[in-house]
């Protein structure tokens, strides 16, 4: 007579575990008569022997194990996951029973995960982990969750760990595309999805979101490439002609941007950005005629579409043409976007166009207040050059100069520069350079650096960087510290890791850091606010007891700093994002005779550390 597969399992299981069943005969009995209800499928009256069995034997394992089994084929989730608790009690440190046990784990993450319960998901996932560390698909289930609670960090470590072990798996890219995306690193997040679109050749999705990425990159043919292939696949998808019109329009390929968005409307005629966005395309390309009746459109189609509102009321204004119709459009505008900055500049650029120099400086600075750009910045020093305001025109023309070197910003400058008294100009100079230190965006780099003295001659790399609130962190190698340290310094003060490092330090690093500090302070320019100044070619000098600060005239940028210990000139700046980092710097200190040149190497942006009160966007038109 055959036995099936399962009854002949779970009599192995019986005379395997013989000690458990000897000890109490009528369990034995009840075992086999429930063995044989779970091979016709009696599932209800197997449940009950079996808990009749466990009743009579405490200590029946294998019955615990088989009763978890049927619970579960019952539907009663809850029971199967407390008789699993009862088999870790009995017998958890038995890898076979934790192996089983793990099986329980995963299967409970997978519900806690679909009904939302991510804490009890993660809970469930890091159980089954510690028991089987490489399962990379459990790995990948933690990335997710992580993911889905908004812990990126933590989502990135998972699916990393997870793509080690399965590093050409589609659907760990997939998700460490989406962490990368996040965080802002669209490179990263290009080359996850790349192994994606290999897997999936037509999903839409992917080929679509790569080329987004691309995009992003300004790498416009790459994304070109993706888009032209999603359009083959799906060419009635009117949001991929929309998505390639707006890539030509960031690679300025406006001929190809418009054909593209013509493609859009003629699939989804309502679609109201699109003829936004192609009002645009008909500007840069000198077709205004065109761009008005477009953006009309859009406004036609979308009463509140402030953007095209904005553009349509900025241009006319910018023409000095239909200042009536510009008017309305731009209180519209605002009304329906009051804190956005660009659309208040651009009804305060109307009020300058019409004559109403006191209404445009009410707007302009409510512009500025939200956010700072060059051209509101502009804007400001024309309506204050108007109101015959030499000084705060001067402030508003440096502001937009210093985000942006434009020469016909420079001339203005220059110009409201000559009627600024001087005692005027120096102190706003000071407050300017402060300004330009204060608005720097992190950033990480490395100086290459050479000292010397009588006893000394050295050549090593300290990695540097510069976070958001002015703090400032200084690896030392270990060349200058046995086993290196760094030094963090924000306000003046410092601090090192390791912290018993200070007190082993030689004097000499000591006194470079102390002065670093100062340097760094947020009260180093204040300083000199009474300071006596004098003024050399082009360079201001601001002098005060035994320190000395001497600033460019045309830039405020710090060309030299001395006190009676230490000499630091800035020979050289390099522009990054809306300022100037230092890149080459030669130091002295006298006390101690050490000098010294630094030199940077690559200077980057630190991901995930922007400083949001300074970030720019564009106005105007747009």
């Amino acid at each position: 007579m055959k036995i099936n597969k399962l009854f002949f399992i779970l009599l192995s299981s019986l005379f395997l575990g013989g000690p458990l069943f000897a000890a109490n005969y009528e369990a034995y009995k009840t075992f086999l008569k429930e063995t044989f209800d779970l091979k016709i499928g009696h599932i209800d009256d197997c449940i009950k022997n079996y808990e009749k069995v466990t009743d009579l034997d405490k200590e029946a394992f294998s019955v615990y194990k088989n009763l978890a089994y049927v619970y579960w084929q019952a539907g009663k989730i809850d029971k199967a996951f407390e008789i699993a608790q009862k088999i870790d009690e009995i017998d958890g440190s038995n890898p076979k029973t934790t192996g089983f046990l793990a099986t329980f784990y995963l299967v409970k993450a997978r519900i806690h995960e679909k009904i939302g319960q991510l804490d009890s998901a993660i809970k469930e996932y890091e159980n089954y982990a510690s028991v089987f560390p490489d399962n990379a698909l459990v790995l990948m289930y933690l990335g997710k969750c992580f993911y889905e609670a908004q812990n990126y960090q933590k989502a990135k470590d998972y699916l990393l760990k997870a793509k080690k072990r399965l590093p050409n798996n589609p659907t760990i890219n997939f998700w460490l595309g989406i962490i990368y995306e996040k965080n802002g690193q669209f490179d990263k997040a290009a080359a996850e999805l790349e192994n994606v679109e290999k897997a999936e050749e037509k999903n839409i999705s992917i080929i679509t979101k790569l080329g987004y990425f691309y995009s992003i990159l300004k790498n416009y043919q790459k994304a070109e490439k993706e888009f032209l292939k999603a359009i083959g696949i799906a060419p009635q998808n009117h949001e991929i002609f929309y998505l390639a019109a707006l890539n030509y329009m960031d690679w300025k390929r406006y001929d190809k941007a418009i054909k593209y968005f013509k493609k859009v409307i003629i699939i989804e005629p309502k679609f109201s950005d699109a003829y936004f966005y192609l009002g645009l395309a008909y500007d840069k390309e000198k077709d205004f005629t065109n761009a008005e009746q477009t953006l009309l459109r859009a406004i036609e189609i979308n009463p509140e579409h402030a953007k095209a509102m904005n553009y349509l009321g900025y241009a006319y204004a910018d023409k000095g043409i239909k200042l009536k119709e510009s008017e309305i459009f731009l209180i519209r505008a605002v009304t329906l976007e009051p804190k956005n900055s660009a659309r208040l500049d651009s009804l305060g650029w109307l009020y300058y166009r019409l004559g109403n120099f006191k209404l445009a400086e009410k707007f302009l600075l409510a512009a500025i207040k939200i956010t700072k750009d060059p051209l509101m910045y502009d804007h400001l020093g024309d309506t204050y050059a108007a109101l015959n305001k030499p000084v705060q025109a001067w402030i508003a023309y440096s502001l937009s100069f210093d985000f942006k070197e434009d020469k016909k910003i420079r001339k203005k400058l220059d110009s409201v520069q000559k009627q600024t008294p001087l005692g005027e100009l120096y102190k706003q100079m000071l407050l300017r350079s402060e300004s330009n230190y204060f608005k720097l965006f992190p950033f990480k780099t490395g100086f290459k650096t050479k000292i010397s003295s009588n006893f000394l001659r050295k050549k090593f790399y300290i990695p540097f960087s510069y976070h958001k609130n002015n703090s400032v962190k200084i690896d030392l190698p270990a060349i200058l510290i046995p086993g290196g340290m760094s030094a963090h310094i924000k306000n003046g003060t410092y601090e090192f890791v390791p912290k018993a490092i200070e007190n082993q330090l030689p004097k000499e690093i000591s006194n470079i850091i102390s002065k670093t500090c100062e340097f760094l302070s947020d009260n180093f320019y204040k300083q000199f606010g009474d300071a006596k100044i004098t003024q050399k070619g082009n360079r201001i000098i601001y002098s005060k007891k035994d320190k000395e600060l001497i600033l460019n005239l045309d830039t405020a940028l710090i060309e030299s700093f001395f006190d009676k210990d230490l000499t630091v000139t800035i020979l050289k700046y390099e522009k990054f994002v809306i300022s100037n980092v230092p890149k080459k710097i030669k130091f002295a200190f006298k006390n101690i005779k050490i000098k010294g040149l630094l030199e940077t190497t690559k200077i980057s942006p630190i991901p995930g550390d922007n400083q949001n009160e300074n970030n720019s966007q564009s106005s105007g038109k747009n």
